[in-house]
């Protein structure tokens, strides 16, 4: 509430890259890869595990752009999380013998913020 303005959160891509910045605590353990092909369709982000036997995980990240009343995030984070198993996209992972992988629907409209997962 305190860092980013309203106006900074309106689009999909700005949550995408925020996400990105986040999670590259993770590059000693995991590849970090972004916009991907996989399955039927390109997720946002994918961290493939670098040691066999730690999880993969796959983010996809929706963004609620409207400036009218914002829609349900929750429902937003249920779509994303649904896509991400309608169009396969942990098929790579699954390819390189990834045995557990977290999936993450995430919704954001402004400043705020739902989460689905496994």
């Amino acid at each position: 509430m305190k860092t980013i303005s309203y106006f900074d959160g309106l689009k999909e891509n700005y949550y995408h890259g925020l996400m990105l910045g986040l999670i590259t605590i993770f590059e000693y353990t995991h590849t970090i890869r972004s916009n991907r092909e996989s399955g039927n369709g390109r997720y946002d982000i994918q961290l493939a595990p670098k040691n066999a036997g730690m999880p993969g995980i796959i983010i996809e990240i929706k963004a609620d752009e409207s400036k009218e009343k914002k829609q349900n995030l929750e429902h937003l984070a249920q779509i994303a999380f649904d896509q991400i198993n309608e169009k396969k996209y942990d098929i790579d992972l699954i390819s390189i013998g990834v045995k557990t992988i977290y999936k993450y629907g995430i919704a954001f409209a402004n400043k705020e913020v739902a989460v689905r997962n496994n």
